[in-house]
């Protein structure tokens, strides 16, 4: 299997893994100094524990939170590019924002990071704005995230 192969096996398995909400099994397929940079919603977190923190306030937002690979851009050695659809509904405190029962879709990019075998991290990207419309806030609620509400656990 070629290096190119071997980073697509990865980003596949890293994405059933987030869906399955299997928290051990993601964080064993990343670096030791692995981060999720969600850029929408700060902090970047950084080490296990971080991306675990980060994981756990997604997934407790939306606990049936599930996404899927829409197509991957570019691969390298180092790096991919790829564009996700993550779905679920939103039954807990996400980004601060109390539950409001609705379900949410919206499309993301991700660009991947790899070390060696594992990836070190990933970068994503998506419309904050269009995750709160989903979610019924409307266009007179202004809620501004910040990073302590974000470093709470609650980050996207």
């Amino acid at each position: 299997m070629s290096s190119v192969e071997e980073k697509l096996v990865l980003i596949r398995e890293h994405v059933r893994l987030e869906s399955e909400h299997d928290l051990e099994g993601l964080l064993d397929g990343m670096t030791e100094d692995a981060f999720t940079d969600v850029l929408c919603a700060p902090p970047r977190h950084v080490g296990k524990s971080g991306v675990a923190d980060r994981y756990r306030g997604q997934w407790g937002g939306f606990p049936d939170f599930t996404v899927r690979i829409r197509r991957v851009v570019a691969v390298s050695d180092k790096y991919a590019v790829s564009e996700h659809e993550w779905s679920g509904t939103h039954l807990g405190v996400f980004l601060g924002i109390p539950p409001t029962g609705k379900r949410v879709k919206v499309k993301t990019a991700v660009v991947w990071e790899f070390k060696g075998d594992k990836i070190k991290g990933e970068t994503i990207y998506y419309d904050l704005a269009t995750v709160q419309r989903q979610m019924g806030l409307n266009r007179g609620t202004r809620r501004t995230i910040t990073s302590s509400t974000a470093s709470r656990g609650q980050g996207a």
